[in-house]
Protein backbone atom coordinates (compact mmCIF):
# COMPACT_ATOMS: atom_id res chain seq x y z
CA UNK A 1 0.00 0.00 0.00
CA UNK A 2 1.11 3.29 -0.76
CA UNK A 3 0.25 6.32 1.61
CA UNK A 4 1.78 9.90 1.18
CA UNK A 5 2.92 12.19 4.29
CA UNK A 6 -1.07 12.53 5.25
CA UNK A 7 -1.46 9.02 5.33
CA UNK A 8 -3.94 8.92 2.55
CA UNK A 9 -3.27 7.01 -0.48
CA UNK A 10 -0.48 8.51 -2.72
CA UNK A 11 -2.53 10.35 -5.22
CA UNK A 12 -1.16 10.30 -9.13
CA UNK A 13 -2.76 12.49 -12.19
CA UNK A 14 -1.66 11.21 -15.63
CA UNK A 15 -2.32 14.34 -18.09
CA UNK A 16 -2.62 14.06 -21.95
CA UNK A 17 -4.70 16.97 -23.83
CA UNK A 18 -4.85 14.88 -26.65
CA UNK A 19 -5.78 11.59 -25.37
CA UNK A 20 -9.10 10.66 -26.72
CA UNK A 21 -8.88 13.02 -29.69
CA UNK A 22 -5.90 11.42 -30.91
CA UNK A 23 -3.99 8.32 -31.30
CA UNK A 24 -0.37 8.88 -31.16
CA UNK A 25 2.09 7.25 -29.01
CA UNK A 26 2.21 9.40 -26.22
CA UNK A 27 -1.63 9.24 -25.63
CA UNK A 28 -1.53 5.52 -25.83
CA UNK A 29 1.30 5.24 -23.36
CA UNK A 30 -0.70 7.46 -21.09
CA UNK A 31 -3.26 5.20 -20.86
CA UNK A 32 -1.66 2.06 -20.88
CA UNK A 33 0.15 3.04 -17.29
CA UNK A 34 -2.81 4.26 -15.99
CA UNK A 35 -4.58 1.01 -16.67
CA UNK A 36 -1.90 -0.90 -15.28
CA UNK A 37 -1.45 1.45 -11.91
CA UNK A 38 -5.18 1.24 -11.85
CA UNK A 39 -5.29 -3.00 -12.09
CA UNK A 40 -1.57 -3.76 -10.42
CA UNK A 41 -1.71 -0.99 -7.15
CA UNK A 42 -2.91 0.45 -4.57
CA UNK A 43 -2.08 3.86 -5.54
CA UNK A 44 -4.97 6.76 -5.93
CA UNK A 45 -4.67 7.25 -10.17
CA UNK A 46 -6.42 9.30 -11.70
CA UNK A 47 -6.28 10.26 -15.62
CA UNK A 48 -6.55 13.54 -17.10
CA UNK A 49 -7.54 13.91 -20.81
CA UNK A 50 -8.76 16.58 -23.54
CA UNK A 51 -11.44 14.03 -24.80
CA UNK A 52 -13.28 11.28 -24.52
CA UNK A 53 -11.61 8.23 -22.69
CA UNK A 54 -13.30 5.87 -20.60
CA UNK A 55 -12.55 6.77 -16.64
CA UNK A 56 -10.92 10.25 -17.68
CA UNK A 57 -11.39 12.84 -16.31
CA UNK A 58 -12.27 15.50 -19.86
CA UNK A 59 -10.79 18.76 -19.41
CA UNK A 60 -12.23 21.40 -22.19
CA UNK A 61 -9.38 22.25 -24.69
CA UNK A 62 -9.00 23.64 -28.09
CA UNK A 63 -8.29 19.94 -29.61
CA UNK A 64 -5.41 20.15 -32.18
CA UNK A 65 -7.20 18.84 -35.22
CA UNK A 66 -10.04 21.35 -34.51
CA UNK A 67 -11.79 22.60 -37.74
CA UNK A 68 -11.45 26.03 -36.60
CA UNK A 69 -7.67 25.37 -36.48
CA UNK A 70 -7.34 23.39 -40.18
CA UNK A 71 -6.64 26.98 -41.56
CA UNK A 72 -3.11 27.04 -39.20
CA UNK A 73 -1.86 24.02 -40.48
CA UNK A 74 -2.24 24.61 -43.32
CA UNK A 75 -0.76 28.00 -43.86
CA UNK A 76 2.50 27.43 -46.68
CA UNK A 77 4.29 29.99 -45.40
CA UNK A 78 5.22 27.43 -42.80
CA UNK A 79 6.83 24.33 -42.54
CA UNK A 80 4.99 21.53 -42.15
CA UNK A 81 6.72 20.63 -38.33
CA UNK A 82 6.12 24.10 -37.21
CA UNK A 83 2.41 24.13 -38.35
CA UNK A 84 1.93 20.96 -36.32
CA UNK A 85 3.35 22.68 -33.31
CA UNK A 86 1.40 25.69 -33.77
CA UNK A 87 -1.48 23.68 -33.58
CA UNK A 88 0.00 21.10 -30.46
CA UNK A 89 0.53 24.48 -28.45
CA UNK A 90 -2.80 26.02 -29.11
CA UNK A 91 -3.90 22.58 -27.63
CA UNK A 92 -1.82 22.38 -24.78
CA UNK A 93 -2.50 25.79 -23.87
CA UNK A 94 -6.12 25.73 -23.90
CA UNK A 95 -5.95 22.97 -22.08
CA UNK A 96 -4.14 24.63 -18.90
CA UNK A 97 -7.20 26.43 -17.03
CA UNK A 98 -9.34 23.62 -16.76
CA UNK A 99 -6.34 21.06 -16.08
CA UNK A 100 -5.20 23.76 -12.93
CA UNK A 101 -9.13 23.81 -12.05
CA UNK A 102 -9.07 19.47 -12.02
CA UNK A 103 -5.58 19.39 -10.09
CA UNK A 104 -6.84 21.78 -7.45
CA UNK A 105 -9.90 19.31 -6.66
CA UNK A 106 -7.58 16.08 -7.10
CA UNK A 107 -4.70 17.50 -4.97
CA UNK A 108 -2.62 14.89 -6.09
CA UNK A 109 1.50 14.15 -4.86
CA UNK A 110 2.65 13.60 -8.26
CA UNK A 111 1.85 14.54 -11.26
CA UNK A 112 3.27 12.55 -14.60
CA UNK A 113 2.77 14.35 -18.20
CA UNK A 114 4.83 13.85 -21.73
CA UNK A 115 4.13 16.78 -23.55
CA UNK A 116 7.25 19.23 -23.28
CA UNK A 117 5.16 22.42 -22.86
CA UNK A 118 2.50 21.42 -21.07
CA UNK A 119 4.55 19.96 -18.52
CA UNK A 120 6.51 23.37 -18.20
CA UNK A 121 3.12 25.02 -17.19
CA UNK A 122 2.56 21.88 -14.75
CA UNK A 123 6.28 22.54 -13.33
CA UNK A 124 6.02 25.97 -13.05
CA UNK A 125 2.08 25.96 -11.52
CA UNK A 126 3.56 23.50 -9.00
CA UNK A 127 5.46 26.25 -7.10
CA UNK A 128 1.95 28.28 -6.09
CA UNK A 129 0.73 28.38 -2.48
CA UNK A 130 -2.02 25.62 -3.37
CA UNK A 131 -0.02 22.89 -5.37
CA UNK A 132 2.13 21.04 -3.36
CA UNK A 133 2.94 18.03 -6.17
CA UNK A 134 6.20 16.92 -7.79
CA UNK A 135 6.26 16.54 -11.52
CA UNK A 136 7.52 13.56 -13.45
CA UNK A 137 8.40 14.22 -17.08
CA UNK A 138 8.12 11.28 -19.51
CA UNK A 139 10.95 11.73 -22.27
CA UNK A 140 9.17 10.03 -25.15
CA UNK A 141 10.72 12.18 -27.88
CA UNK A 142 14.27 13.20 -28.83
CA UNK A 143 14.45 16.03 -26.85
CA UNK A 144 17.31 18.09 -25.95
CA UNK A 145 18.20 17.55 -21.78
CA UNK A 146 18.27 21.31 -21.78
CA UNK A 147 14.68 21.36 -22.26
CA UNK A 148 13.82 19.18 -19.55
CA UNK A 149 16.31 19.45 -16.91
CA UNK A 150 14.05 21.49 -14.11
CA UNK A 151 11.69 18.71 -13.59
CA UNK A 152 11.42 16.68 -10.14
CA UNK A 153 12.06 13.30 -11.51
CA UNK A 154 12.77 12.08 -15.21
CA UNK A 155 11.36 8.71 -16.33
CA UNK A 156 13.72 7.77 -19.70
CA UNK A 157 12.53 5.53 -22.01
CA UNK A 158 15.43 4.35 -23.64
CA UNK A 159 19.11 4.13 -22.81
CA UNK A 160 19.95 6.73 -25.38
CA UNK A 161 17.76 9.23 -23.69
CA UNK A 162 19.70 8.34 -20.38
CA UNK A 163 22.91 8.65 -21.68
CA UNK A 164 22.28 12.06 -23.45
CA UNK A 165 21.08 13.22 -20.23
CA UNK A 166 23.80 11.71 -18.18
CA UNK A 167 26.50 13.60 -20.64
CA UNK A 168 24.38 16.93 -20.37
CA UNK A 169 24.86 17.12 -16.70
CA UNK A 170 21.63 15.26 -15.03
CA UNK A 171 22.33 13.56 -12.43
CA UNK A 172 21.19 9.28 -12.19
CA UNK A 173 19.19 10.12 -8.89
CA UNK A 174 16.99 12.11 -10.85
CA UNK A 175 16.27 9.67 -13.29
CA UNK A 176 14.93 5.49 -14.10
CA UNK A 177 15.06 4.13 -16.51
CA UNK A 178 11.54 2.68 -17.63
CA UNK A 179 10.09 2.04 -21.05
CA UNK A 180 6.05 2.25 -21.98
CA UNK A 181 4.26 -0.82 -20.99
CA UNK A 182 1.36 -3.03 -22.28
CA UNK A 183 -0.52 -5.38 -21.15
CA UNK A 184 0.18 -8.60 -23.86
CA UNK A 185 -2.66 -10.79 -23.26
CA UNK A 186 -4.63 -7.71 -24.07
CA UNK A 187 -3.39 -7.17 -27.40
CA UNK A 188 -3.68 -10.93 -27.83
CA UNK A 189 -6.81 -10.72 -27.38
CA UNK A 190 -7.91 -7.66 -30.05
CA UNK A 191 -5.28 -10.10 -32.83
CA UNK A 192 -8.68 -12.89 -33.04
CA UNK A 193 -10.65 -10.66 -35.77
CA UNK A 194 -9.27 -12.87 -39.01
CA UNK A 195 -11.55 -10.89 -41.62
CA UNK A 196 -9.61 -7.39 -42.16
CA UNK A 197 -7.96 -8.93 -45.67
CA UNK A 198 -11.16 -10.06 -46.46
CA UNK A 199 -13.09 -7.02 -45.83
CA UNK A 200 -10.68 -4.99 -47.53
CA UNK A 201 -10.12 -7.09 -50.72
CA UNK A 202 -6.56 -7.93 -50.12
CA UNK A 203 -6.13 -11.84 -51.46
CA UNK A 204 -4.28 -14.02 -49.24
CA UNK A 205 -0.89 -13.87 -51.83
CA UNK A 206 -1.56 -10.41 -51.48
CA UNK A 207 1.99 -9.09 -49.85
CA UNK A 208 0.25 -7.02 -47.42
CA UNK A 209 2.61 -4.03 -45.55
CA UNK A 210 1.52 -2.01 -42.70
CA UNK A 211 2.70 0.91 -40.97
CA UNK A 212 0.75 2.14 -37.82
CA UNK A 213 2.12 5.82 -37.65
CA UNK A 214 1.49 9.38 -37.68
CA UNK A 215 0.63 10.85 -41.77
CA UNK A 216 3.63 13.10 -42.05
CA UNK A 217 6.79 14.00 -43.43
CA UNK A 218 8.74 15.29 -40.90
CA UNK A 219 9.09 12.55 -38.71
CA UNK A 220 7.08 9.28 -39.75
CA UNK A 221 8.31 10.14 -43.72
CA UNK A 222 5.32 8.32 -44.98
CA UNK A 223 6.54 9.43 -47.89
CA UNK A 224 9.48 7.91 -48.56
CA UNK A 225 7.93 4.60 -47.35
CA UNK A 226 5.25 5.16 -50.06
CA UNK A 227 7.66 6.03 -52.83
CA UNK A 228 10.20 2.80 -51.95
CA UNK A 229 6.70 0.35 -51.87
CA UNK A 230 6.33 1.91 -55.58
CA UNK A 231 9.75 1.11 -56.49
CA UNK A 232 8.86 -2.63 -56.31
CA UNK A 233 6.38 -2.49 -59.20
CA UNK A 234 4.50 -5.40 -58.06
CA UNK A 235 1.25 -5.23 -58.20
CA UNK A 236 0.33 -7.88 -55.41
CA UNK A 237 1.93 -5.78 -53.02
CA UNK A 238 -0.73 -3.66 -51.07
CA UNK A 239 0.47 -1.12 -48.76
CA UNK A 240 -2.07 -0.24 -45.21
CA UNK A 241 -1.13 3.07 -43.62
CA UNK A 242 -3.37 3.16 -39.86
CA UNK A 243 -2.84 6.38 -38.42
CA UNK A 244 -4.06 9.99 -38.45
CA UNK A 245 -4.17 12.93 -40.12
CA UNK A 246 -2.00 15.87 -40.20
CA UNK A 247 -1.05 19.19 -42.25
CA UNK A 248 1.04 17.17 -44.81
CA UNK A 249 -1.53 14.14 -44.91
CA UNK A 250 -3.45 15.84 -48.22
CA UNK A 251 0.01 15.91 -50.10
CA UNK A 252 0.95 12.01 -49.02
CA UNK A 253 -2.87 10.80 -50.27
CA UNK A 254 -1.91 12.47 -53.48
CA UNK A 255 1.58 10.57 -53.70
CA UNK A 256 -0.13 7.35 -52.78
CA UNK A 257 -2.70 7.93 -55.33
CA UNK A 258 -0.47 8.97 -58.24
CA UNK A 259 2.34 5.90 -57.30
CA UNK A 260 0.72 3.27 -56.11
CA UNK A 261 -3.19 3.59 -56.86
CA UNK A 262 -5.21 1.30 -55.62
CA UNK A 263 -2.18 -0.72 -53.94
CA UNK A 264 -2.78 1.51 -50.77
CA UNK A 265 -5.28 1.91 -47.71
CA UNK A 266 -5.51 4.58 -45.02
CA UNK A 267 -7.34 3.52 -42.00
CA UNK A 268 -7.92 5.87 -39.01
CA UNK A 269 -9.22 2.97 -36.20
CA UNK A 270 -9.93 2.91 -32.52
CA UNK A 271 -6.58 1.52 -30.85
CA UNK A 272 -8.19 -2.16 -30.21
CA UNK A 273 -8.94 -2.49 -33.49
CA UNK A 274 -5.33 -2.00 -34.96
CA UNK A 275 -3.43 -4.75 -33.42
CA UNK A 276 -5.90 -7.46 -36.18
CA UNK A 277 -4.73 -5.12 -38.93
CA UNK A 278 -1.05 -5.70 -38.02
CA UNK A 279 -1.67 -9.37 -37.31
CA UNK A 280 -3.01 -9.25 -41.02
CA UNK A 281 0.02 -8.54 -42.11
CA UNK A 282 2.67 -9.69 -43.92
CA UNK A 283 5.40 -6.82 -42.77
CA UNK A 284 5.31 -4.23 -40.31
CA UNK A 285 7.26 -1.18 -41.60
CA UNK A 286 8.36 1.97 -39.31
CA UNK A 287 10.02 4.29 -41.77
CA UNK A 288 10.87 7.31 -39.22
CA UNK A 289 14.82 7.68 -38.64
CA UNK A 290 14.52 8.75 -34.99
CA UNK A 291 11.98 7.50 -31.95
CA UNK A 292 11.90 8.08 -28.22
CA UNK A 293 10.90 4.63 -28.23
CA UNK A 294 8.03 3.06 -30.78
CA UNK A 295 5.27 1.70 -29.15
CA UNK A 296 4.14 0.10 -32.45
CA UNK A 297 7.61 -1.83 -32.63
CA UNK A 298 6.65 -3.16 -28.72
CA UNK A 299 3.31 -4.13 -30.41
CA UNK A 300 4.42 -5.87 -33.76
CA UNK A 301 7.20 -7.42 -31.98
CA UNK A 302 4.22 -9.05 -29.52
CA UNK A 303 2.08 -10.19 -32.08
CA UNK A 304 4.63 -11.88 -34.38
CA UNK A 305 4.81 -9.80 -37.31
CA UNK A 306 8.02 -9.34 -38.89
CA UNK A 307 9.64 -6.03 -38.49
CA UNK A 308 11.81 -3.36 -41.11
CA UNK A 309 12.89 -0.33 -38.78
CA UNK A 310 15.84 1.96 -39.11
CA UNK A 311 18.14 1.02 -36.25
CA UNK A 312 17.54 4.18 -34.10
CA UNK A 313 18.16 3.94 -30.17
CA UNK A 314 14.30 3.52 -29.67
CA UNK A 315 14.66 0.28 -31.87
CA UNK A 316 17.85 -0.82 -30.74
CA UNK A 317 16.39 -0.73 -26.89
CA UNK A 318 13.17 -2.27 -27.89
CA UNK A 319 14.32 -5.45 -30.67
CA UNK A 320 17.73 -4.72 -30.05
CA UNK A 321 18.56 -8.00 -33.11
CA UNK A 322 19.84 -6.37 -35.81
CA UNK A 323 18.05 -8.58 -38.17
CA UNK A 324 14.93 -6.53 -38.14
CA UNK A 325 17.16 -3.03 -38.54
CA UNK A 326 18.02 -1.71 -41.20
CA UNK A 327 19.51 1.84 -42.80
CA UNK A 328 16.51 3.66 -44.32
CA UNK A 329 18.06 6.86 -44.80
CA UNK A 330 18.88 6.16 -48.54
CA UNK A 331 16.34 5.60 -51.72
CA UNK A 332 16.07 2.03 -52.41
CA UNK A 333 17.24 0.99 -49.04
CA UNK A 334 13.91 -0.10 -47.76
CA UNK A 335 12.73 -1.48 -51.34
CA UNK A 336 15.43 -3.59 -51.31
CA UNK A 337 14.86 -5.04 -47.86
CA UNK A 338 11.05 -5.11 -48.85
CA UNK A 339 11.91 -7.65 -51.49
CA UNK A 340 14.34 -9.80 -49.68
CA UNK A 341 11.97 -10.28 -46.48
CA UNK A 342 9.69 -11.29 -48.86
CA UNK A 343 11.30 -13.71 -50.94
CA UNK A 344 12.94 -14.70 -47.28
CA UNK A 345 10.50 -14.82 -44.67
CA UNK A 346 11.80 -14.97 -41.49
CA UNK A 347 11.72 -18.13 -39.50
CA UNK A 348 8.70 -18.54 -36.68
CA UNK A 349 11.86 -19.54 -34.68
CA UNK A 350 13.10 -15.98 -35.17
CA UNK A 351 9.85 -14.17 -34.55
CA UNK A 352 9.13 -16.37 -31.34
CA UNK A 353 12.28 -15.07 -29.72
CA UNK A 354 12.03 -11.50 -30.98
CA UNK A 355 8.16 -11.77 -29.72
CA UNK A 356 9.41 -13.53 -25.76
CA UNK A 357 12.31 -10.98 -25.57
CA UNK A 358 10.30 -7.67 -26.25
CA UNK A 359 7.44 -9.60 -23.66
CA UNK A 360 9.73 -10.15 -21.17
CA UNK A 361 10.83 -5.78 -21.34
CA UNK A 362 7.53 -4.21 -21.59
CA UNK A 363 5.36 -6.51 -19.73
CA UNK A 364 2.94 -4.36 -17.69
CA UNK A 365 3.15 -6.34 -14.63
CA UNK A 366 6.59 -5.96 -14.52
CA UNK A 367 7.32 -2.62 -15.26
CA UNK A 368 4.39 -1.70 -13.01
CA UNK A 369 7.03 -2.38 -10.08
CA UNK A 370 9.53 0.10 -11.11
CA UNK A 371 6.91 2.72 -11.50
CA UNK A 372 6.03 2.47 -7.97
CA UNK A 373 9.67 2.74 -6.87
CA UNK A 374 9.48 6.00 -9.22
CA UNK A 375 6.93 7.28 -7.27
CA UNK A 376 7.95 6.94 -4.14
CA UNK A 377 11.94 8.13 -5.16
CA UNK A 378 10.17 10.88 -6.27
CA UNK A 379 8.11 11.66 -2.83
CA UNK A 380 11.37 11.73 -1.18
CA UNK A 381 14.34 13.02 -3.05
CA UNK A 382 17.60 13.81 -1.79
CA UNK A 383 18.10 16.74 0.64
CA UNK A 384 18.55 19.89 -2.02
CA UNK A 385 16.70 22.49 -3.71
CA UNK A 386 14.81 21.87 -6.50
CA UNK A 387 16.03 23.37 -9.91
CA UNK A 388 14.49 26.86 -10.48
CA UNK A 389 12.50 27.19 -13.65
CA UNK A 390 13.96 29.20 -16.36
Amino acid sequence: MYFNENHTKTKIALVSSGLGNTERGFEVSCARWFRALKNHTSFDVHLLAGGNYPDAIKVPNIKRNNRLLKKLSELPILPEKMRWELTYGVEQVSFLPGLLTELSKINPDVVWVKDVPLAHFIMAASHLPYFHYKVIFANGGIFNPENYKCFDHIQQLNFGGYGLALDAGISGTKMDLIPNCLDAEELWAQCRDTSFRQKHGIASDDYMIVCCAAWNRYHKRIDYLIEEVAKLNDPKVKLVLCGVEESDTPYLKALGEKLLQDRILWLTLPPDQVPSVVAAADLFVLPSLDEGLGNVLIEAAIIGTPIICHPHSGAKFIIEDPQWMCDLSTNGSLASRIVQMKEEPPSRNLLDALRHRVYDKFSDRVLVEDFSRMIEKTLTPPTRKRAAIH
